[in-house]
């Protein structure tokens, strides 16, 4: 597999991947992960890991909280800042969710951010799941935040331009195959670059499948990161909880 061809591991590990997202909520990360962590009643000596963990922000925040984190993320330039942070309770490795190294050392992992869904098809999906399933300890959880697809195609914006850093991204939107297509396009220093996201439409029903085939439990579902009960027409989010059974 050409993993260096893909389109997340080019964009993600891409300087300007880095500018475009800059003005991310930060406050916003903090409340939904202050609020997990009570909702969820995680404790300080469980072991977390953090998968698609980026720059680290939330492996970081969450190691603040006095949780063991590791963070994994393909985009080696990435996982060179986040390095920066490390300390005796928080790593962080180049790794790709498809084919994880570890076995029943993790009590949670979280997949954040609309971090899932990059992948060409479904079975791949199914492994990431397995592969996620295996890395946890027996009744582990897994928390997977992604986009409520409905409320995202409702207000869908075909195309847009923002400006940061001097630099005029063009944003064109559209949903085909049931992939929802970015290309960000853009000209700096002279020079013109094209990149592209692809998130795959999934919904609840998607998720608790995938869940069903790798062997979790879905045990809760919620629709923002106040944490309220999930409904299709109004949530902000998708983040569903699921528990490890062998």
């Amino acid at each position: 597999m050409q993993v260096n061809k893909e389109w997340f591991s080019e964009w993600f590990d891409s300087p300007y991947y880095h500018i475009l997202y800059k003005n991310r909520d930060e406050r916003e990360a903090e409340f939904f992960l202050r609020n997990l962590v009570d909702r969820l009643a995680l404790m300080r000596e469980q072991k977390l890991i953090d998968l698609a963990c980026g720059k680290g922000r939330h492996s970081i925040y969450l190691n603040s909280l006095g949780f063991d984190v590791m963070g994994v993320d393909l985009a080696s330039r990435s996982i060179v800042a986040a390095k920066v942070s490390e300390n005796s309770r928080l790593h962080f490795e180049v790794q790709d969710l498809r084919l994880l190294p570890y076995q029943d050392m993790y009590d949670v992992a979280l997949n954040l951010f609309t971090s899932f869904g990059y992948f060409d098809c479904d079975a791949t999906n199914q492994n990431v799941m397995r592969q996620v399933h295996q890395i946890l300890k027996p009744n582990g959880l897994l928390v997977i935040d992604f986009m409520n697809v409905d409320g995202v195609l409702d207000s869908l914006v075909p195309y847009e331009q923002k400006v940061v850093d001097g630099i005029k991204f063009s944003i064109t939107k559209e949903v085909k195959n049931g992939i929802l297509l970015k290309r960000i396009d853009f000209n700096d220093n002279g020079k013109t670059y094209s990149f592209s996201e692809e998130v795959q439409v999934l919904r609840l029903a998607d998720f608790e499948r995938l869940f069903d085939i790798a062997g979790f439990d879905k045990v809760a579902v919620y629709g923002n990161y106040n944490l309220d009960e999930f409904d299709v027409k109004k949530a902000d989010r998708l983040i569903i909880v699921g528990r490890k059974h062998d």
